[in-house]
């Protein structure tokens, strides 16, 4: 019921969906009994190479974890290439996303409070055509300042040699 609303009340919007899962074939099932064929595009397993073309060429990233998601990665990659990351509070993705910014995490993992984050963003960057550059610009920043690999590197010796 979510989806439909959304295409109804932003219909120019367009969804990639990554991935192999158990649920593929009911999702497209569900897609096409619906009739949002023109807005959604499965692309199936996506390699690791191709990734960060992905992240790059989307206007946001959603990841609708429901069950613990623990460090969450994909979280930071999608960051890192500047694409703003909406996603469930849910485990690692509830500890990025709250430290950074708290307007990228939804309410809770419901269908209804997924589709209305992901309208509320989408509204504020259609109504601010600088918003989008501005968090971009800061998704990139907050990865670089709290997870480069010489952050990371820096504090694991301190750990060490504290002890």
């Amino acid at each position: 019921r979510a989806m439909p609303d959304i295409v109804r009340s932003l219909p120019d919007i367009y969804l990639i969906i990554g991935g192999d899962g158990p649920l593929k074939d009911e999702l497209i099932a569900m897609t096409r009994r619906l009739g949002l064929e023109q807005h959604i595009r499965f692309a199936g397993f996506i390699p690791e190479a191709d990734l960060p073309g992905y992240y790059q060429a989307a206007d946001l990233f959603v990841l609708p974890t429901i069950e613990l998601e623990g460090f969450g990665l994909v979280t930071l990659e999608a960051l890192a290439s500047g694409t703003p990351v909406l996603g469930t509070p849910v485990g690692g993705t509830r500890d990025i996303l709250g430290t950074f910014d708290r307007r990228f995490l939804f309410q809770d993992a419901s269908p209804e409070s997924i589709a209305g984050g992901i309208t509320e963003i989408y509204r504020e960057y259609n109504n601010d055509a600088d918003k989008w550059q501005r968090d971009s610009r800061r998704c990139r920043q907050y990865v670089a300042e709290n997870y480069s690999w010489e952050k990371n590197l820096d504090a694991t010796e301190r750990l060490f040699f504290e002890n």
